[in-house]
């Protein structure tokens, strides 16, 4: 029989046993012992914030996944529940959905003694129809669709192929391991092969492609490891040359020259530390040890010095804040530890991940929690609502290679981040692409973040983005307007007019800068400034002026509005923190730290929490009521 999907085209199932249409069992685990898994099944790879999921979770559910694959059309082989892409995207003609073809290739292809899915019929029956389905959703020029039926784009088709080339990588170990194992149907076979040369000449040749690829990086450095991973087993050598030229001139074209790379033409955190990363492991998996591995250090060394300045660890180690209220598609992000493996070859990455002691603890600590009160396996019960509910992620991450230091190897690398490596300086970064400046600030008793530039993107918020001290860690952190969206209620740092919803630095913030009074012009790309007290002086709107002062002990602001307006601190309380408002100051007590910020007396003051945390952290905004003039400081010592 024929089954026609939505675009018309036309496929014809894999021909095996009616049992393979059989459902797939639930896994028995009255049959399995914690330590029938191996250690790395235990450990969680860092894709998503706080992910604890292990093996013994995807597989207690993967028996629900597989049974949702639609076995007659419309759509056949259509991964039919939500449980990775949103509920709003979760439809047959979207290729992102059939990324957990993923998953299904693992547990056929794995041998492992507690894997009853190891060549089970009823697997091979629905891996064959899904990507049978997915097949169908490539178009005549060799892109895949997203969005809508026929809605052929650049990402639709680098995840296509990320997952694709991971899936053909875990048939032929399975095949090469094992003579006898029940391979999948060589015609389908035959065909994603070929689909996936198709869609990967496609990209890397068309120019449409690489333009909308050097605003929205992410989406094309996937084709760095899915190309690399195609040519493993079909060596091809013009579709290896292009692949050359391509990553050459990425290195450009796709990162900023004060280090970041490029998201919606300008800069996002969230796809920087997500993707990016990712992108970046499935790099070094294929081109360790090999020529390419050289020149794949030295682009990432970039963006690497580039989060050295913009992620500041927190004295206890516990997490990282990011300098991301300028990200212009997501709302703000911050992080614990991120999987790297180049760090084995660049040391400073190593102060962002894991260290081997870490996951032995995190290792020890699963075992534990997975029989908890007798509960055999304790892992959360499947979601869905799309996200990361069972998750693609969660698995191609552990297939790739994996490196983790020491802690002594980590903390000298910790040591070397600016912040850290050095008491005092100014230092700059700037993009010629997108006009976004970064100014940071070292002083004994604190290190700063100021963003400035035009406002491109409704979610950018300028300003002071960060400000972290040595010992107490992050005391203010501004938040994207996204972020404020999401929340209902404003999370960002800035002046705002008495009857606005939002700052002005959800605006162009275009400062002059001076040092010791004398104005300096700031280049393009990363360059230290010369020491001394440095200013920055923007236009608010076209309603008032401001200036943020940053001194050796101290920062002070001043706000000059014609009008009653309110100026927005978001301070960063932690568990124990005291914090006492009085009349023309307020001092936040932490540790042996006193922050301490004074104002005018003819202010009106008020200290509102908010719902944002970030980790054990909750936001208190003080709110500072004025007309026309207002003068504050920031100060911060010990008790």
């Amino acid at each position: 029989m024929m089954i026609i999907d939505g675009s018309g085209n036309a496929s014809k199932p894999s021909e095996m046993s009616p049992a393979g249409a059989a459902p797939v069992p639930a896994p028995d685990f009255s049959r399995i012992r914690p330590d029938d898994f191996a250690d790395e099944d235990y450990i969680s790879p860092q894709v998503w914030l706080n992910d604890r999921r292990g093996i013994p979770y995807y597989f207690k559910h993967f028996h629900t996944v597989a049974n949702a694959v639609r076995l007659e059309g419309p759509h056949r082989g259509f991964v039919d529940i939500a449980v990775h892409r949103s509920p709003e995207h979760n439809y047959p003609y979207n290729a992102r959905v059939q990324e957990n073809h993923l998953w299904f290739a693992y547990f056929y292809t794995n041998p492992s003694s507690w894997n009853l899915y190891y060549g089970m019929p009823q697997v091979q029956y629905r891996l064959e129809a899904v990507l049978e389905h997915l097949l169908t959703l490539q178009g005549p020029e060799g892109a895949f669709s997203e969005y809508s039926p026929g809605g052929y784009n650049l990402p639709g088709t680098s995840f296509a192929l990320q997952f694709l080339g991971q899936t053909v990588r875990l048939l032929e170990e399975a095949k090469e391991s094992n003579p006898d194992f029940p391979f999948i149907n060589e015609n389908l076979y035959t065909k994603v092969l070929d689909a996936s040369r198709k869609a990967i000449e496609h990209v890397l040749h068309d120019s449409a492609h690489w333009k909308h690829g050097t605003g929205f990086t992410n989406q094309y450095t996937l084709m760095w490891s899915a190309t690399a991973a195609y040519l493993a087993f079909r060596p091809d050598g013009a579709i290896e040359s292009k692949l050359r030229e391509r990553m050459t001139e990425s290195a450009s074209a796709f990162i900023s020259p004060a280090g970041f790379y490029y998201e919606n033409h300008a800069f996002d955190m969230n796809y920087n530390m997500g993707v990016h990363i990712q992108n970046m492991m499935a790099d070094y998996y294929y081109f360790k040890d090999t020529p390419l591995e050289q020149e794949m250090i030295e682009k990432e060394s970039r963006f690497i010095e580039w989060l050295s300045y913009n992620l500041v660890r927190e004295p206890d180690g516990s997490f990282f804040t990011s300098n991301a209220a300028v990200s212009g598609r997501t709302e703000s992000a911050h992080y614990e530890r991120k999987d790297i493996p180049l760090a084995e070859k660049l040391p400073l990455a190593r102060a962002f991940v894991k260290s081997q002691e870490e996951v032995a603890l995190e290792i020890q600590q699963a075992k534990s929690e997975i029989v908890k009160d007798g509960s055999w396996p304790n892992v959360p019960e499947l979601q869905r609502k799309g996200g990361s509910a069972f998750n693609p992620y969660g698995l191609y991450n552990r297939i790739l290679y994996r490196y983790y230091p020491t802690e002594a190897e980590r903390a000298e690398a910790i040591a070397k981040l600016p912040y850290l490596a050095s008491e005092s300086f100014n230092h700059h970064r700037s993009d010629d692409r997108s006009g976004l400046q970064f100014t940071y600030v070292r002083r004994p008793d604190y290190y700063a973040a100021f963003n400035a530039g035009p406002c491109k993107v409704n979610a950018q918020v300028f300003g002071i983005g960060l400000l972290w001290h040595p010992r107490a860690g992050i005391i203010l952190s501004s938040q994207t307007e996204a972020a404020s969206m999401k929340a209902g209620r404003g999370l960002s740092w800035g002046t705002k007019h008495h009857n606005s919803p939002r700052v002005y630095e959800n605006g162009d913030v275009c400062p002059r800068y001076y040092v010791d009074g004398q104005e300096v012009m700031p280049i393009w790309g990363c360059s230290d400034i010369a020491s001394g007290d440095i200013a920055m002086r923007y236009e608010l709107g076209t309603e008032g002026q401001k200036t943020v002062h940053f001194g050796e002990e101290s920062i002070s602001v001043t706000v000059r509005h014609p009008n009653r307006f309110e100026e927005y601190l978001p301070l960063m309380a932690a568990p124990g923190d005291q914090i006492d408002l009085e009349q023309g100051s307020i001092v936040l007590n932490r540790g042996d730290t006193n922050i301490r910020i004074t104002f005018d007396e003819g202010a009106e003051a008020e200290l509102v929490p908010r719902s944002f945390h970030m980790y054990s952290y909750q936001m208190q905004m003080l709110i500072l009521k004025a007309s026309q003039t207002l003068q504050y400081t920031i100060k911060m010592g010990s008790r």
